[in-house]
């Protein structure tokens, strides 16, 4: 079983899915534990979500409404420009609250699903230096999932952008990096992409400065990052991002805390 700083043990719950007698498969725990006031602003996010989605809901049925009475009076208008041009402003209005209202369904269903366990991975080999600390970085990263995304954020009450949110779980273990991806890219150690450990940075979308994204690796394919305005800390597949972003490289910055 992987190590656990004691200041972010979650409660723990062995998943069923194990490894075979040759230790093929992965082995995975599901984190059943976070921060109760973590949980406490993500349901009050959702309730304030809810309250804006039911007004978008609300503005769009009335300006449907209002779009049907404007189609009626135009079918028996002398002159129908007016009418035209009036409709044609509704029907905008109307694409518009529809937009919005489907920002905050998608918004309320991100936030719904960061309330649910989390399935990771848990370390093969513990006796690891490097691997041990790097699963203490994605034990504490993994308590932050659905705090909100914010440019140029570094702690959870304000939120998270992809460096900051490497920064301050790094932070959490005594390593400063620095809150910048290609800074953080340029100052910790590289590491082969094809033997990746969890706590490895994963570095996307390549700028002349370096790298523009940042994520941690959790395993299985997966890491954990704070991806852009309007979302919120998350796990996503590396091949997504790879081949939406474009892989830069990957480093270990485990490698200096030991």
């Amino acid at each position: 079983m992987r190590r656990v700083l004691p200041c972010v043990l979650a409660t723990l719950a062995v998943a069923v899915q194990t490894s075979d007698a040759l230790g093929a498969g992965p082995v995975f725990v599901v984190a059943q534990g976070r921060q109760p006031s973590l949980d406490a602003a993500i349901h009050a996010q959702i309730a304030a979500d809810g309250r804006m989605l039911q007004s978008a809901n609300r503005r769009v049925r009335l300006l449907v409404a209002r779009k049907r009475v404007l189609r009626a009076k135009l079918q028996n208008a002398t002159d129908p420009f007016e009418y035209e041009d009036t409709l044609a402003g509704v029907e905008q209005r109307i694409a518009a609250a529809q937009g919005r209202a489907g920002a905050l369904g998608s918004s309320i269903r991100r936030l719904r699903a960061a309330l649910r366990p989390v399935r990771l991975p848990v370390a093969a080999s513990p006796n690891a230096s490097p691997g041990s600390l790097g699963w203490d970085a994605v034990a504490i990263a993994e308590h932050y999932l659905g705090v909100r995304y914010q440019w140029g954020g570094s702690n959870p009450d304000s939120g998270f952008d992809c460096s900051g949110f490497v920064e301050f779980v790094y932070a959490k273990l005594g390593l400063p990096l620095a809150h910048y991806a290609a800074t953080q890219f340029e100052t910790t150690p590289r590491t082969d992409p094809n033997n990746l450990q969890a706590g490895d940075l994963l570095f996307f979308e390549p700028h002349a400065d370096g790298p523009g994204h940042v994520g941690i690796y959790v395993g299985d394919g997966q890491l954990i990052e704070a991806p852009h305005t309007g979302d919120v800390v998350k796990l996503a597949p590396v091949a997504s991002l790879t081949a939406a972003l474009g892989f830069v490289g990957a480093t270990r910055p485990a490698q200096l805390l030991r």
